[in-house]
């Protein structure tokens, strides 16, 4: 196969990944029907499969990863809090799935129609981030 060709086909490969993470990370739909060939014969990749979707449990909007079909809701802020190596507990807007940890400090406030985590302030939350988007 010729050199040009092979970069061709990496860079298209990074640039389907890449829109894929984004717009899973946006919540938007993702056609999972369409096969993509380079050209030669028997090389295809298999269709993308979307593991995982939003539900509705309760009043909030969690993530189950071990679910498909189509998002039952939106929650009003994507994420999770996160241990770190250091017995840290940070917020990672891009992840998905239950809090691993509970920060000490900090709480949940109203941020025009967001709901956003500010580490250094105290009180009761505001805003509660699982709840679904209306």
């Amino acid at each position: 196969m010729k050199p040009a060709v092979i970069a061709w086909t990496a860079l298209a490969a990074f640039v389907l990944v890449s829109a894929d993470a984004e717009l899973r990370s946006a919540g938007l739909p993702i056609s999972t029907g369409r096969v993509i060939s380079s050209g030669s014969p028997g090389a295809s990749a298999a269709p993308l499969q979307a593991k995982g979707r939003y539900k509705k449990e309760g009043d909030n909007c969690v993530w189950d990863g071990n679910d498909g079909g189509p998002n039952q809701c939106t929650p009003q802020t994507r994420g999770r809090f996160k241990k770190g190596g250091d017995d840290s507990c940070t917020w990672d807007a891009n992840d998905r799935g239950p809090d691993q940890c509970t920060p000490a400090r900090g709480r949940w406030k109203k941020g025009g129609s967001r709901c956003v985590w500010d580490s250094k302030d105290s009180g009761p939350n505001q805003c509660n981030p699982r709840q679904p988007r209306k």
